[in-house]
């Protein structure tokens, strides 16, 4: 989620995903380092400028669409890249690359400062680093009434026809909801996943592309007519933030049933194999870990730092949650198949 009205913000390629850093030479014989990421990533413009000062650096954030357009468009230059620095792969796009040589390992000083459970979500590997990390929950519209109390009322006739949520092959929050319905019905038993959503869709579950569709036309908060929308566990905190004042609590909350088990994802950078700047690649990632980059992260693209113990603002109050990460272990054919899977019950 980023700009809930424009929440989707900086970086220089084209589409939702990547952000590149490409190195080279510029005109003035300063090498430029190139970072591919995806729309979504945004960074304080004065941070980077005294990144580039300090190392007589030229950085160029290149954007390149969903997270998961720019990571299938580094496997098709792996060895060969674009740029230097890959910052948006997650722990759902991660498994898909290993064996792929698409990263140099590298091992930033600050790494031991992340805490060892969100270096976890990503098999602690060291060909990344993790940036932040957020959670994708069920927001509800607190003009419309009293929440659903669990997943399941979501298939009741109550509900029919009041859920927005986004096709997981083409939306990472799609892909992280689809993520957290496995954790939370399982595969095997007498009501699996794949039960929940043939019942979703029974109930006129409406599926779009993406989020900015999701919560920016057709939840009922922004003139649409569904007050349950699939976004982030910081879009209450973000509404606030964008009323510039107007707003002194959240006009959204967070659906999160006790005993719920939230997917975390964690957003990675990695140097890219075959980058000619390797060192200035691994310093950009340090500087990605620094204070003063991570304590500005909630403001600029609406997650959570990795960093513990920074500051925060006021607002970001409504962003805490009290939620346990779902414990899923994922690798590339698993993620595959869960696609495939719900791509045949919402579609057939």
């Amino acid at each position: 989620m980023r700009t809930i009205r424009t929440l989707i913000i900086l970086v220089c390629f084209a589409s939702v995903g990547l952000l590149v850093l490409s190195c080279g030479d510029d005109d003035g014989g300063q090498p430029t380092l190139v970072v591919l990421t995806h729309s979504s990533f945004d960074i304080d413009r004065e941070l980077v400028a005294r990144f580039e000062q300090e190392h007589h650096v030229t950085v160029d954030i290149r954007k390149g669409g969903d997270a998961n357009e720019v990571v299938n468009r580094a496997l098709l230059n792996a060895g060969n890249p674009e740029g230097d620095v890959l910052y948006g792969i997650d722990n759902l796009t991660l498994p898909r690359t290993v064996g792929k040589g698409l990263f140099e390992e590298y091992t930033s000083t600050l790494r031991d400062r992340i805490p060892s459970d969100v270096r976890a979500g990503l098999g602690d590997s060291r060909e990344v680093t993790p940036i932040d990390y957020g959670y994708v929950a069920l927001n509800f519209d607190r003009a419309k009434g009293t929440a659903p109390s669990r997943l399941e009322d979501l298939t009741n006739a109550a509900w029919r026809g009041k859920l927005v949520v986004e096709d997981p092959t083409t939306s990472s929050p799609g892909l992280q909801f689809l993520a957290t319905t496995v954790a939370q019905f399982g595969e095997t038993g007498s009501y699996t996943w794949k039960d929940y959503w043939r019942d979703l869709r029974a109930n006129d579950v409406l599926v779009v592309d993406g989020w900015d569709a999701a919560y920016n036309t057709y939840f009922s908060r922004n003139g649409g007519d569904r007050p349950v929308v699939v976004s982030y566990t910081t879009s209450p905190a973000a509404e606030v933030f964008f009323s510039e004042g107007k707003l002194s609590e959240p006009p959204t909350s967070n659906v999160i049933p006790a005993g719920t088990k939230l997917f975390r994802q964690v957003e990675a950078a990695g140097v890219l194999r075959g980058t000619k700047q390797p060192e200035l690649a691994g310093q950009f990632i340090d500087f990605l870990l620094s204070d003063d980059v991570q304590a500005h992260i909630p403001e600029t693209m609406f997650v959570y730092p990795v960093m513990p113990g920074l500051a925060t603002p006021d607002w970001w109050q409504w962003a805490k949650v009290d939620v346990q990460p779902a414990a899923l272990s994922v690798d590339g054919p698993t993620i595959e198949r869960w696609v495939r899977e719900w791509t045949d019950i919402m579609r057939r």
